[in-house]
């Protein structure tokens, strides 16, 4: 199977240079100028690339029709799709250099492309076109890399914690802010068949994550890959899983679904906060009404051990032949008033001021993803920037596969630490 995939890697390319080859022959000499807006041609062409859900792709498109009105000498090629093939798609892109002037990137592919620094255009060099004055300090360094800024943020993202209000208020529960609480509330919550949290597996692991740092005061991860926590760290983050399911407080990954929320099986969850209105019209098909949380932490600590990431970022290609109208189209993209009311709160509170003042108040706080957004900028120090080996799924993995082994006797706990630090372990070398 991994052969087969790497012939239909190759395959496809070879088709990409040649349709690469064949758009550089026909696009004629002017690809080469570099000054953009400021040559004598009628029209610039640059391509614009996204991934995303039909709202996501109308809204887009209404925002670049609106932009080519506004720039004559630029248009504007778009090519988007649903999110399921496109990261392999966009690796094929990034390999043979034939990806979008203009592209929507995952934080976590700043470390896979662009190690150095140079894999995306230095925004910085833009900083006449691109307006960066509605970003703090701290909202530009999610996309520096090596004194380079790569990226733009559009939103936060973090892992939310929500619960079913009507069964806490029913079993007469707070909700739990501790390890301690989840103990509790699973205690009273088992005897009727329910648990405190559905997770999915990622989630999971971040909250074994967050246990780990907030018992050690440490990461397992440094930001080069490097697996530091050795056979130790593997051992506790098994043994813990195992805790949480025998005390009641999950289920064993691949025994609940996040049906089980929405149908009082579990009394929260913990999802993306760019899922909750989703989430939140589940629950409220069922006559049930969701209540926000906040990270679980231990009362011994203030050491959180809870990530919060940019949602998506804007990125330019490094070799882009128009690098001022590539620019002036980020900065539509992020800043611009008319933009951010067609886009709205669809991929998160915008990090732009800019684009925030633009959204009216009820906007921007009314529904579950407006409130969960809101809770994230209100309480960014409750939170650290996510190293994106967290998301690595060669960590995420090897997580599940070991888990369920031990969990289910297949390899005992020395074993199953073991193959976990092999394979974490592989990351950096």
């Amino acid at each position: 199977m991994k052969k087969k995939t790497e012939w239909i890697d190759i395959l496809f390319l070879a088709f990409i240079l040649v349709l690469s080859i064949a758009m550089l022959y026909f696009s004629g000499p002017h690809r080469n100028d570099t000054t953009a807006l400021d040559t004598n041609h009628s029209s610039e062409t640059i391509r614009l690339g996204w991934w995303g859900n039909d709202e996501r792709h109308i809204y887009t498109l209404k925002g670049i029709e609106l932009f080519e009105q506004e720039n004559p000498g630029v248009s504007v090629e778009c090519q988007y799709s649903v999110w399921s093939g496109y990261e392999h798609r966009y690796r094929i892109y990034m390999r043979s250099g034939t990806e979008p002037d203009v592209m929507l990137i995952n934080y976590n592919w700043l470390k896979e492309y662009s190690a150095d620094g140079t894999g995306y255009y230095d925004l910085l060099s833009l900083g006449d076109i691109i307006d960066t004055s509605g970003y703090s300090k701290e909202d530009l360094s999610c996309g520096m890399v090596n004194g380079h800024l790569n990226a733009l943020s559009t939103a936060y993202n973090a892992a939310v914690f929500y619960y079913n209000k009507d069964i806490l208020d029913r079993y007469g529960l707070p909700i739990p802010e501790t390890w301690d609480d989840l103990e509790a509330a699973a205690d009273v919550l088992q005897n009727d068949g329910m648990v405190p949290l559905y997770l999915n597996d990622k989630n999971l692991f971040f909250l074994i994550n967050a246990h780990y740092e907030q018992m050690e005061r440490k990461a397992v991860f440094d930001a080069d890959g490097n697996y530091t926590g050795g056979e130790s760290a593997a051992r506790k983050f098994l043994s813990f899983y195992k805790e949480l399911v025998d005390h009641h407080i999950i289920r064993p990954i691949g025994e609940s679904d996040a049906d089980d929320f929405a149908n009082g099986k579990s009394a929260g969850a913990v999802f993306w906060a760019s899922d909750a209105d989703r989430y939140g019209d589940s629950m409220a098909k069922q006559g049930f009404t969701m209540e926000l949380g906040q990270p679980i932490t231990s009362s011994a600590t203030d050491y959180t051990g809870w990530y919060v990431k940019p949602a998506t970022m804007y990125a330019i290609r490094k070799d882009t032949d128009y690098p001022k109208a590539a620019g002036t189209l980020l900065n539509f993209l992020v800043n611009d008033r008319e933009m951010a009311r067609l886009q709205g709160l669809e991929k998160g509170v915008p990090v732009s001021q800019k684009a925030r003042s633009a959204l009216s108040d009820r906007v921007l706080h009314e529904g579950y993803s407006a409130e969960a957004g809101n809770a994230i900028l209100q309480n960014r120090d409750r939170y650290q920037m996510m190293n994106p080996f967290l998301e690595n799924e060669t960590v995420l993995r090897a997580f599940r596969e070991e888990t369920v082994r031990y969990f289910y006797g297949k390899d005992d706990l020395e074993t199953a630490a073991s193959k976990l630090v092999d394979q974490w372990s592989s990351l950096a070398r």
